[in-house]
């Protein structure tokens, strides 16, 4: 095992003050824990020298381990900003007493501070209402941990400075909810935490009409999960299954939302909650089965590079290193490395060209052109692209010497629908380009930068000039820049 756990229950108090809890959740909490393949060491009802005893014999083991547990369940209260668990033999007293007659939680975490490269989760079930707390004016509840100390994450039952519910069954609220929690297969640590602090303010809601917010400090640098289980090995998912799976999905979503951001993404987040694959590879695997049926060939890598420049534009957005589409939560996972020759290059020195644009758009009788001007050099070829729900369209121009008009567009002659829809503009590859313009651009296309260039292996860097457009009732209303900003027309 590289696991050790140490947990605490004290429920019996020896000046009247007992808990009916927190011995039955430290033995369900060891039995959990021993499932999940940790040491556990158990001490219930501890006095402060068992506590000390136990936190050193836990720290000195840690030495041999990588991964250590704290887990407490009794009274806890905090004094100046430092937090301290409640020894059963806690005796009345001043501020001063109090303080050397309880053990400080800050003092174990400069005990594994010393410790690098280990990951340390520090549980805390301890905040009901404390009446040593209450009889010296001292606050209930826990003050916050600040700057714990590397490769740890520290877990409340409840916010900093708030009480938490004894429970209505033999554990308390949140030991309740916790103790399934862990045996969630698959979930990281982050992920279980959250599912407790949704499950816990629900039933404290619900059953006593006021809300219980668990809450965590990390300073976690890796992944932890208390329970993983493997995919059985012969269990194949093939490229095809996830190619139809993806085209149903983008069917259904056609059908029922207006939202072309979720007609494009959602087929992708459903794939990853049916396979529990990576979105990386969930798309390299479409990509593979769709550029064959389109006659392209390109190696997974090349792939797994086109595929990242739209992540962002389809709106898959990355928050303190964790992926989501709107709310979804979904693991990205790593693209593949580029060989040399299809590495981005930087412009030469003396040539670069920095490509802005900015848009204006004009109705009549419900069809719609756009004007875009840039520095895009003139003669550049540029195709409008214009989707929306069941919709797309194209038109194909050349730049002008600061401005380039689209054709007018339709819906097959009738007027455009209303709705949200995206116009890009863009440029080829650089071996499509006139002469004069590919020596201007550079091999590549290396010398164009900036918001609205775009790079990818195949054809090196491109114009992507990204908008969105607002139609409501033959009229624009208006006009988002995915680069820059959003005017009102």
């Amino acid at each position: 095992m590289d696991r050790i756990a140490l947990v605490i229950g004290n429920s019996k108090y020896q000046n009247g003050n007992a808990l009916t809890n927190p011995e039955n959740d430290a033995n369900d909490i060891e039995r959990v824990l021993s499932k999940l393949s940790f040491d556990v060491t158990k001490v219930i009802d501890a006095n402060l020298i068992a506590i000390q005893q136990a936190v050193n014999t836990f720290l000195q083991a840690l030495d041999e381990n990588a991964v250590g547990l704290l887990f407490y369940a009794g009274h806890g209260m905090q004094i100046d900003g430092k937090n301290y668990i409640v020894p059963v033999d806690f005796t009345s007293g001043d501020k001063s007493k109090t303080i050397v007659s309880c053990y400080c939680l800050n003092s174990f975490l400069d005990g594994i501070s010393a410790y690098k490269g280990k990951t340390i989760i520090c549980i805390l079930d301890a905040c009901r209402d404390n009446p040593f707390a209450q009889e010296r004016g001292l606050a209930t509840g826990f003050a916050p941990f600040i700057n714990p100390p590397k490769g740890t994450i520290i877990a409340y039952s409840t916010s900093s400075d708030c009480g938490a519910f004894d429970g209505l069954c033999s554990n308390g609220l949140y030991t309740q909810v916790l103790k399934d929690a862990m045996l969630i297969p698959n979930l990281k640590i982050e992920e279980m935490f959250k599912a407790v602090r949704n499950k816990v303010s629900e039933i404290s809601i619900s059953q006593y009409g006021k809300e219980q917010l668990s809450w965590e400090y990390s300073s976690l640098i890796g992944d932890f999960y208390f329970s993983v289980v493997p995919q059985p090995v012969n269990v194949q998912i093939t490229d095809d299954e996830i190619y139809k799976f993806i085209r149903l999905r983008q069917k259904s979503y056609e059908d029922s939302s207006d939202d072309i951001y979720d007609i494009e993404c959602l087929p992708y987040v459903d794939a990853y909650n049916k396979y529990h694959i990576p979105i990386i590879k969930i798309l390299r695997a479409y990509s593979r089965v769709d550029y064959q049926k389109q006659g392209y060939n390109f190696s997974d890598a090349t792939i797994d590079q086109i595929n990242s420049n739209y992540l962002s534009a389809w709106g898959f957005r990355q928050e303190y290193g964790r992926w989501y589409y709107k709310d979804h939560y979904v693991e990205m996972g790593d693209l593949l490395p580029l060989p040399e020759e299809l590495k981005p290059k930087s412009p030469i020195k003396g040539q670069e060209l920095k490509i802005e644009a900015s848009l204006t758009a004009e109705m009549n009788n419900g069809k719609i052109r756009f004007q875009a001007f840039s520095n895009i050099p003139e003669g550049t070829p540029l195709i409008f692209t214009l989707q929306g729900k069941k919709y797309k369209a194209q038109s194909k121009q050349v730049a002008g010497s600061n401005s380039t008009i689209s054709e007018w567009f339709s819906d097959k002659g009738s007027p455009i629908k209303s709705g949200f829809y995206t116009l890009e503009i863009s440029c080829p590859m650089d071996k499509i380009l006139p002469e004069n313009i590919r020596k201007m651009f550079g091999e590549r296309n290396r010398n164009i930068f900036g918001p609205c260039v775009n790079f990818d292996p195949f054809g090196g860097n491109t114009i992507h000039i990204s908008y969105g457009v607002l139609i409501d009732k033959n009229s624009i209303h208006k006009i988002i820049s995915m680069q820059q900003k959003i005017s009102e027309l």
